[in-house]
């Protein structure tokens, strides 16, 4: 009985599931999801006869949406794996005891709804909108777009977005593209024209990339509705596109609307790819990490506070601090994930202060 008990003991930390095979779980769901979205279709056909509304995939052949439906799932999948890869990293750090219990629940909610805000950036009011105009214009956008693959997924008594629902969702859609694009330009400014020393000393090749794919995303988007609505002969009720609108004005009568909105649109979608190529291997994976880290940062011991060190008379540990992974706890490591490198630690660093070569800038 007691080898029994033993032998179950052991076995127990290695059955129970892993961080990382959750966030794979998660990943492989939102695929299959994606799949279904693509394949659903082929197989009904569902129709909103409303005269206000808009058909997803309007002028796009077949073989762009096979593509699309195709390396979408992949490339999710993928990031998925790659993010998964990160998290069994955490797992490698020593343990660290930051149990959810209903004494700290409320708390730990009020600092993940603080993530979410970013109201830590929100310090820096300049810092703080630019990057609201963003992470808020991108996640409403993102909202958006699944509105659209939901409603059109429905039966056609069950479909939604027609009549003033639709103008209310085309005015949220491009009022969500403006802020992103603002938001966009801002940081291209700052980080690249007004260069603070704060932001210089953090700037890599991955955010030039990130911010590429973001302003992209932004102009191939308003250009593919634009090119949409003119093709389809600016009906009146697309006024509420407050952009695509007006722009379609601007190329309305220009030859082949059909061709140009095509290619309007499938640079927008390889732009779409490119997110999500990058998003688990740049800094972009603080969307997910930097939440997480809040909700999990400690309270029990003061800000900043070191745990204390063994007797160095009696310990026999051969060396102190962190020289490998496994020298680190598993939230130190998720603390690296969730960086944003806004550059707020050398801002406030005694070392940057006074001008000496360990400022986290210099060093980083």
């Amino acid at each position: 009985m007691a080898a029994t008990g033993t032998a179950a003991k052991t076995e127990n930390p290695r059955s129970r599931i892993r961080p990382h095979q959750v966030v794979l779980a998660l990943g492989g769901l939102v695929t299959l999801v994606t799949i279904v979205s693509g394949i659903g279709p082929l197989f009904t056909d569902f129709h909103d006869d409303s005269e206000v509304q808009r058909e997803v995939f309007t002028n796009v052949p077949g073989p762009l949406q096979l593509i699309f439906y195709t390396v979408t799932p992949v490339l999710i999948f993928y990031g998925a794996v790659l993010f998964s890869q990160r998290v069994r990293n955490w797992e490698r750090g020593a343990p660290d005891r930051r149990p959810t219990t209903p004494k700290n629940l409320k708390r730990r909610l009020a600092d993940f709804r603080a993530g979410v805000y970013m109201q830590t950036l929100l310090r820096d009011p300049a810092a703080g909108v630019m990057h609201s105009l963003i992470y808020f214009g991108f996640l409403v956008l993102l909202a958006v777009t699944t509105v659209s693959e939901v409603n059109h997924l429905l039966p056609g008594e069950a479909q939604f977005l027609h009549g003033d629902v639709y103008r209310a969702y085309a005015l949220v859609g491009d009022v969500a593209g403006v802020a992103l694009l603002v938001g966009v330009v801002w940081a291209i400014v700052r980080r690249y024209v007004q260069r603070p020393y704060r932001i210089r000393t953090k700037s890599k090749p991955e955010h030039a990339v990130i911010l590429g794919t973001f302003l992209a995303m932004a102009v191939t988007g308003f250009g593919a509705e634009a090119w949409r609505i003119a093709e389809e002969g600016r009906p009146d009720f697309e006024r509420w596109s407050v952009v695509g609108y007006p722009l379609s004005g601007l190329i309305d009568g220009a030859g082949n609307l059909a061709g140009a909105h095509q290619v309007w649109w499938v640079a927008h979608v390889i732009t779409f790819f490119v997110f999500l190529a990058i998003l688990p291997v740049t800094m972009l994976r603080h969307m997910f990490t930097s939440p997480l880290n809040m909700y999990l940062r400690d309270r029990e011991r003061p800000k900043g506070a070191m745990k204390p060190m063994p007797n160095l008379m009696e310990t026999e540990l051969e060396s102190f601090g962190a020289s490998t992974v496994e020298d680190f706890t598993w939230k130190q490591l998720l603390d690296t994930d969730a960086c944003t490198m806004c550059g707020r630690c050398t801002s406030v660093c005694p070392a940057h202060a006074t001008g000496k070569s360990s400022t986290p800038g210099r060093s980083s």
